[in-house]
């Protein structure tokens, strides 16, 4: 069974019928959409309307994930296939000719094996306050 290369979480976005039109074009792309407000590692795309300070984001940043633009899936369903993702990426400078996009850099250390993602003897997302208040942090035995 050939696995999806495209499975998208999104985070920030407020507006539903924006989010409803994503989740379509997602689908109607042959990729897969997985809900929820927990980041789940399953995902290998989150989209994002601008840097979040997230639980989301931040894990999905560790993990070396592709984070990109609703404008990612938007182009990529005008032209009829995925796109590549790098000009949709989110960067965290102001200044759109800087080089400095530690996002991408990370997400690519992570892609060569480099670093293996995510944090030193962290297991799964990043976790806090409010993660164990939902009951998503796993304690050890």
């Amino acid at each position: 069974m050939e696995t999806c290369k495209h499975v998208f979480q999104i985070s920030g976005l407020k507006i539903r019928d924006k989010k409803r039109v994503l989740v379509q074009r997602i689908r109607q792309l042959g990729g897969k959409y997985i809900g929820g407000s927990v980041y789940q590692q399953a995902s290998t795309h989150l989209i994002i309307p601008q840097v979040l300070s997230s639980e989301k984001f931040l894990a999905a940043c560790a993990a070396g994930k592709w984070v990109v633009t609703p404008e990612y899936v938007l182009d990529s369903f005008k032209n009829g296939s995925w796109l590549a993702e790098g000009p949709y990426e989110v960067s965290i400078s102001t200044d759109a000719t800087s080089s400095f996009y530690p996002v991408r850099q990370w997400r690519e250390k992570v892609a060569s094996g480099r670093l293996g993602g995510g944090l030193p003897g962290l297991e799964g997302p990043p976790q806090g306050p409010r993660a164990r208040a939902q009951g998503h942090v796993q304690t050890s035995p």
